[in-house]
């Protein structure tokens, strides 16, 4: 076979390389087809010489290869949050700001806008309308923070001096989308609250013990 087939070979190989990669949904598989028609166009054009071509596709390699590996380490962190049961809030508190509310006081008023996130650290809150206590280790607010109007949702109320960690919207908006796990982490925090909020009403059945964690 001569060095011409060879060359035409990878030409074609390339523009095909290319085609295909406009109809890729998967964005993974899209980056391996690129990386590979960067290979087939820089063996082509380096053959006859074209080297704006060339050095255009040696550039674009380095930069595919990073960007795969980017989504396959995005797709692993996926994988990880999704095959654990609980996810704990508490790597949050170096991100957040600590505020101590006295016994009594109201954290958040049913109706209020929705601000801000809150871990509960030290001490005791119920959330009033439901009647729910909540114990050190709970994030609160976050129903209130993806909801259509943007308000709280309950009253919640310091049954005991506590102490809270308070991440702002803003930062949990951007956290949520950097962040796989901790984006799981509240769609499974926000299911299950809704579901308990069901069922302490009467509109679903309570949920049985042995039913999966959050």
């Amino acid at each position: 076979m001569s060095w011409f087939v060879v060359l035409n070979a990878a030409g074609f190989a390339g523009a095909l390389l290319t085609l295909a990669a406009f109809f890729m949904t998967d964005t993974v598989r899209l980056r391996q087809i690129a990386l590979a028609s960067n290979v087939a166009y820089a063996l082509w054009a380096g053959g006859v010489h074209l080297w704006p071509t060339f050095f255009l596709h040696v550039a674009l390699f380095p930069l595919n290869i990073v960007r795969l590996g980017q989504l396959l380490r995005e797709r692993a962190m996926i994988e990880r949050a999704l095959a654990v049961s609980e996810v704990s809030p508490t790597w949050l508190t170096p991100f957040m700001d600590r505020r101590r509310v006295r016994a009594g006081d109201v954290l958040f008023r049913r109706g209020a806008p929705a601000d801000c996130l809150y871990f509960l650290a030290e001490g005791r809150l119920v959330l009033e309308e439901l009647g729910v206590h909540l114990e050190p280790g709970a994030l609160l607010g976050e129903i209130g923070l993806f909801s259509p109007s943007g308000t709280r949702t309950q009253t919640a109320r310091a049954l005991d001096d506590a102490v809270v960690y308070v991440l702002s919207r803003q930062e949990a908006l951007a956290l949520y989308r950097t962040d796989p796990a901790f984006g799981i982490y509240l769609v499974r925090l926000i299911t299950s609250r809704l579901v308990e909020n069901a069922a302490a009403t009467g509109s679903l059945p309570a949920a049985q013990p042995s039913s999966p964690a959050r």
